[in-house]
């Protein structure tokens, strides 16, 4: 007979010896609740240092499987795990990196219906999508919240970080960029390709900045955008003017709330089919905005038009005048899409909610 183990005791001896940290700054992560939306090439660091450092409840938010071509950057997963939910996988992971953790997971996107209940649940948030929607989203849920937000992105071998404090006068996101750009503005780890490591840089300066927040450790005071290049090792610092920005439309609350209620006017464009079929019968046109190589990688079996989401404002006339479905790997670039051709005043047009990754496999619908 094999003895039971004993109850396994996180040894933090190493950060709490750090003297702005000890057990008080120990406590402070214990009692902490911080949700990170996307599992992916951010939040895999981001989930792994919070879990090792002992913040007592994770959130985790995503609605993807894993895909072969995530492993050179999403480090929590391995090829065994192709295929399964990455936030069951992230999980299970956090379960075993340090069982005294707390994970919540939700594999459902959220929306400007419920974005502001679920952040008040939580001390800070950290975003790790390459969604732009998502971003903005929740940059307006935090400002209106006072929940602070750590933002990332990666393009290439680039980077941005942002922190949003949620403060009365500090600026947010909005205050840089006061509108989401257009779709196929700002490409994706898909779309423009990404080296593994550069995620993984900025998810970890995410995690960093998400401990400095709870153990109220020294922080940099001027509300800069931090611009990274990782292949000429280069940073700078570009300054956001809180007098300006938001401050000239009403200011950072107001426009958050602007944003959320169009957000909210436009949710009915993500619509749920579990397959393809479905969404035929129901009578709309597929189009298929994903790139060529996705396309051939993961063909959809289904009737479709093709126009990459890069090119579908140009294209527009294109599209039928029917219901139209459009389709991508996730549901990003699609939403995106399918909310700049409304404003374009095509308002029979919608996006397959959380996109290909959600369909159920055909050899599952016959084997059920």
């Amino acid at each position: 007979m094999h003895e039971l183990a004993a109850p396994f005791v996180p040894d933090y001896s190493r950060q709490t010896r750090l003297r702005e940290v000890g057990e008080a700054g120990q406590a402070k992560l214990a009692a902490a609740r911080v949700l990170v939306i996307g599992a992916g090439g951010l939040g895999c660091p981001v989930l792994t240092y919070l879990a090792g450092a002992g913040v007592g409840t994770l959130g985790i938010v995503d609605g993807d499987r894993l895909d072969a071509s995530n492993l050179h950057r999403q480090t929590l997963y391995d090829a065994r795990d192709i295929g399964e939910r990455k936030v069951d996988l992230a999980a299970r992971r956090i379960a075993a990196l340090n069982p005294a953790v707390t994970v919540q997971t939700d594999a459902e996107p959220l929306h400007a219906g419920n974005i502001v209940d679920v952040f008040g649940h939580y001390d800070l948030v950290v975003e790790c999508t390459d969604d732009l929607g998502s971003r903005y989203l929740s940059n307006d849920a935090a400002i209106l919240t006072g929940i602070p937000l750590i933002l990332a992105s990666v393009y290439q071998y680039e980077g941005q970080l942002q922190v949003v404090t949620a403060k009365p006068g500090d600026p947010c996101l909005r205050c840089l960029w006061p509108q989401e750009p257009a779709a196929g503005v700002a490409g994706s780890c898909i779309e423009s390709g990404v080296l593994g490591p550069v995620p993984g840089v900025l998810g970890s300066m995410q995690a960093i900045e998400a401990l400095k927040l709870l153990l109220d450790l020294p922080r940099p005071t001027d509300h800069a955008l931090l611009l990274i290049n990782l292949l000429d090792g280069t940073s700078q610092r570009l300054p956001i003017d809180a007098a300006r920005g938001c401050a000239m439309h009403g200011g950072c609350a107001e426009a958050a709330r602007r944003g959320l209620t169009m957000a909210q006017a436009a949710r009915d464009v993500d619509i749920v089919f579990g397959n393809l079929d479905a969404a035929i019968a129901a009578g709309y046109t597929l189009v298929d905005v994903r790139e060529a190589v996705e396309i051939a990688a993961q063909p959809l079996h289904a009737v479709s038009q093709w126009i990459p989401s890069t090119l579908i404002g140009e294209h527009a006339t294109e599209l039928p005048a029917g219901p139209v479905l459009l389709v991508c790997a996730s549901g990003r670039r699609s939403g995106v899409a399918a909310r700049m051709l409304r404003g374009q005043g095509m308002l029979n047009i919608h996006s397959l909610a959380g996109g290909v990754a959600t369909l159920v496999p055909q050899r599952d619908r016959i084997a059920g």
